[in-house]
């Protein structure tokens, strides 16, 4: 037992730590964003598969795990700038709605003539036309004065 009048010993256990993500956890969203980026490309050469849906995932996950990746998704000469318009506006361009609608409406059919009318295909079709109604209940980028889209 310390006496009243004897000194306090300087305190020399290590700093706390600020809390930051651990290496694991920096890893798993780097993983997750890699695999998402890595399906996104793939699914920009295959037909019938979203592409831009992966991307955002992909930008999220590095958002967590690694901003640097994240900021060269957004730096990205060819997906850059919608995923920007998403991220910062949410925001999707009127090309963009029209065909991410013809693809879903593509699918539904496919689906519909691969599987048939069943309750399942019903189901699956609801879903699709909720999601068709908020893709095209987004807002769009403004346009300038010769109708096309201003980049911020």
């Amino acid at each position: 037992m310390r006496r009243p009048d004897e000194p306090t010993p300087p305190d020399t256990s290590p700093a706390p730590e600020p809390s930051s993500p651990s290496s694991l956890s920096n890893r798993a969203w780097r993983a997750l964003g890699a695999a998402s980026i890595a399906i996104g490309v793939a699914n920009a050469f295959i037909p019938l598969l979203p592409t831009t849906i992966f991307l955002l995932i992909g930008v999220w996950a590095y958002g967590k795990g690694d901003p640097v990746m994240r900021r060269k998704l957004l730096e990205h000469p060819r997906f850059g700038p919608g995923l920007r318009r998403w991220v910062e506006h949410r925001q999707i361009s009127r090309r963009g709605k029209w065909a991410a609608c013809l693809g879903i409406a593509a699918s539904a059919a496919i689906t519909a003539a691969l599987v048939g009318m069943k309750p399942v295909t019903w189901l699956v079709d609801a879903g699709l036309v909720v999601l068709i109604i908020y893709l095209a209940t987004r807002k769009e980028p403004p346009a300038d004065s010769d109708g096309a889209l201003k980049e911020r």
